[in-house]
């Protein structure tokens, strides 16, 4: 529905609220409102579905092996049970729920010298199943629940590493496995929706962050026809998962409203309650560093990105007198890219390398909150996760009198990182609002790993494989038209 010409004082918080929506000369009038038509306490039981990924570091830090950084993606589905607790519009709550999972990933490494032979390996990994406990907190209005969350979340995982090659020694094979089950600390961000009933629909996202723990894994090596048993640790680090979950719950008993809190006058203004969706787009600069592992390598540097980006966002708004709080989701295609050239002696030779980067998409997912200034600004910060789809390449060549060497070598990542912001968003006529917003981004430090090959003058192309570490601040100016399904037309409301 539309957003309207309303907007609210709540008539018991307290002076805070009493002085912002006074300075804001908020006129009062003395209709009542119905009470809300939904109380979110009581225990419910639901399902969902939904989708996860991240990334996969094997052996980092570890001289023993080359290392491996890969991409996990896949479905989920399973079920929760919780409970909720409504005292006016603050809403809390405890939430279990248990998913299986088939989130998994893989990459297959060629690596070789020209001397030499090669070997290829292939590493897999795969989260089977997932639970999480956790707190639910946030506002409630009409039948609009927005939340976050913060726990623990468990992970039962299924690791892999099959290896075979020459090296000049003789052919050889190994074949690894091992199984664990590791915990994580648990943040997140949500939105429910009452429907008619005793039902609900919700969407969330969730990161979770495992960090690194040492895996048991074993095996057998065959080399000349001889089978050997073989096991050991291997250092897995899994820094950033992200979960998107869709859901429905189920309350027993009637859901009504709390006759403990009487309804509220209204205010003139706009109603920000509800949910939306709407385009942005607008333009970001960066700085990326990057250096190669072992440092100091060629192939480390730090060089400016910049670019355009466009997209679409939703999400959904609560408003309780002058105070706005939201959740919200972005995703945008971008064109931020950015690149370094340098030359420098390497042995008494000439040597030459180029690194290059792009970000093929960008996600971000946050919370919001803020009040409203006159009948139609809202004035907001926001926080949350970002999450980077990332391209990166590194071209070095080197020549010493008639023998020449080159490597070219590329690589994708999943880039996790922190954002905050602030924003303003005004409502025009109808559903429609417009907005300008700036984000600041800080990508964690993200070890990479790139093939590719390597060329020697005489001698065949080789495999060759990287790896780096990478971080990334970004800047994001961001203009923005937003379309409300508002379920308030007539003013807005509070209980307190």
């Amino acid at each position: 529905m539309a957003i309207t010409e309303k907007i609210i004082s709540a008539a018991t918080l307290g002076l805070a609220l009493t002085q912002a929506a006074s300075a804001a000369d908020l006129p009062v009038k003395a209709a009542a409102l119905p009470p809300p038509i939904v109380d979110w306490s009581g225990v419910y039981v639901g399902v969902h579905v939904g989708y996860g990924g991240g990334m996969n570091d094997w052996w980092i830090n570890d001289p023993r092996e080359p290392t491996v950084d890969y991409a996990a993606n896949g479905v989920l589905a399973g079920a929760q049970i919780g409970i909720n607790k409504q005292i006016a519009n603050f809403v809390f709550g405890l939430e279990l729920d248990g998913s299986w999972a088939n989130i998994r990933g893989s990459q297959r490494l060629r690596l070789g010298f020209p001397f030499f032979g090669d070997v290829t390996s292939t590493t897999t990994s795969r989260i089977d199943a997932l639970t999480t406990v956790a707190g639910r907190a946030g506002l409630a209005a009409d039948r609009w629940f927005a939340f976050t969350k913060f726990g623990l979340a468990g992970a039962w995982e299924t690791h892999t590493s099959n290896a075979a090659g020459d090296f000049g020694f003789g052919a050889f094979s190994t074949s690894l496995s091992g199984r664990e089950y590791r915990w994580a600390p648990l943040i997140g961000f949500g939105a429910e929706y009452a429907l008619g009933g005793n039902w609900s629909v919700k969407a969330e996202y969730d990161y979770l962050h495992f960090g690194t723990r040492q895996v048991g894994m074993s095996g057998s090596t065959t080399s000349a026809g001889v089978t050997t048993p073989v096991a050991g640790d291997v250092p897995i680090a899994q820094d950033s998962i992200h979960l998107i979950k869709l859901g429905a719950n189920y309350r027993p008993g009637e859901v009504a409203a709390d006759p403990k809190y009487p309804p509220v006058k209204t205010a003139s203004g706009t109603n920000w309650t509800g949910g939306f969706v709407g385009v942005q787009a607008g333009y970001g600069l960066g700085r990326e560093s990057r250096h190669q592992d072992p440092s100091p390598l060629p192939g480390s540097g730090s060089f400016d990105t910049s670019g355009w980006l466009a997209g679409f966002d939703g999400g959904v708004n609560v408003q309780s007198g002058a105070l706005v709080f939201g959740v919200e989701g972005e995703w945008m295609w971008t064109g931020i890219q950015g690149s370094r050239s340098s030359a420098f002696p390497l042995f008494g030779a000439a040597a030459t390398n180029d690194l290059s980067t792009s970000i093929d998409w960008l996600a971000i997912a946050s919370g919001r909150a803020g009040f409203v200034v006159g009948d139609r600004l809202l004035v907001y910060g926001k926080a949350g996760v970002a999450i980077a789809n990332e391209s990166h390449a590194f071209n070095g060549a080197a020549s010493f009198g008639a023998v020449s060497q080159s490597m070219a070598v590329q690589g994708k990542i999943v880039h996790s990182g922190g954002v905050i912001g602030a924003g303003l968003e005004y409502a025009l006529a109808g559903n429609w609002s417009l907005k300008g917003e700036y984000d600041f981004i800080r990508m964690i430090n993200q070890h990479t790993s790139q093939s590719g090959s390597f060329n020697q003058t005489g001698f065949p192309a080789a495999g060759a494989a990287a790896n780096s570490w990478i971080t990334q601040d970004l800047h994001l100016f961001k203009l923005g038209v937003n379309y409300h399904f508002n379920p308030l037309p007539g003013a807005v409301t509070a209980r307190y």
